[in-house]
């Protein structure tokens, strides 16, 4: 191939995630729902340009979600008439994101779910919403996750512990099983 198509090639693959990432500012809202059309807005999120092409990111979790006091921490949830979605943010780095890597984010919007009377967290039902970037929003990819690598992080090896979660520990979550198995940002 030669040195010019290539370099068209690899243009044509990057100018399209770099107008994404142009087109992520301002705010926008956080939103749970399900294939019945039952629809939450769980937060707030505002964008902003940051250094090296990254995006800036700040979360704030909606009033209306109840306070929690489970397994000896606070948590801000969202009951429903199956499920209890609890907001389990982890910040291990600084929040900034780029069309290649939104794992921030994705630790950002972690979420535990239980019974809607439960008194505790079962660290086994962890929710990750794998993030992608489309034109319209982010949106995320329900997976189960095993949420002990936050919970015991001293189980993880220390190299790890920044973003302990490999895309090898997710399960592709059932969305009957999920009350509010769709996440997106717009």
């Amino acid at each position: 191939m030669s040195p010019v198509r290539l370099l068209i090639l690899l243009f044509s693959w990057i100018l399209p995630l770099a107008s994404l990432a142009a087109e992520l500012t301002g705010t926008r809202g956080i939103w749970l729902s399900n294939a019945d059309g039952e629809k939450h807005r769980v937060g707030t999120i505002v964008f902003a340009p940051a250094e090296a092409g990254k995006t800036r990111f700040k979360i704030t979790m909606e009033e209306s979600l109840g306070e929690y006091f489970l397994a000896m921490r606070p948590f801000r949830c969202l009951t429903g008439p199956t499920q209890r979605l609890c907001h389990f943010p982890v910040e291990r780095e600084a929040p900034l994101v780029s069309p290649d890597d939104l794992v921030p984010l994705e630790y950002a919007l972690l979420f535990m779910r239980t019974a809607p009377k439960s008194l505790h967290i079962d660290p086994f039902n962890g929710i990750y919403y794998r993030m992608s970037w489309t034109e319209s929003g982010i949106v995320g990819q329900l997976n189960d996750v095993v949420m002990d690598a936050f919970i015991a992080p001293d189980i993880v090896p220390a190299e790890r512990r920044q973003r302990p979660i490999r895309h090898s520990d997710l399960s592709r979550g059932d969305p009957r099983s999920h009350w509010l198995p769709i996440l997106k940002i717009e």
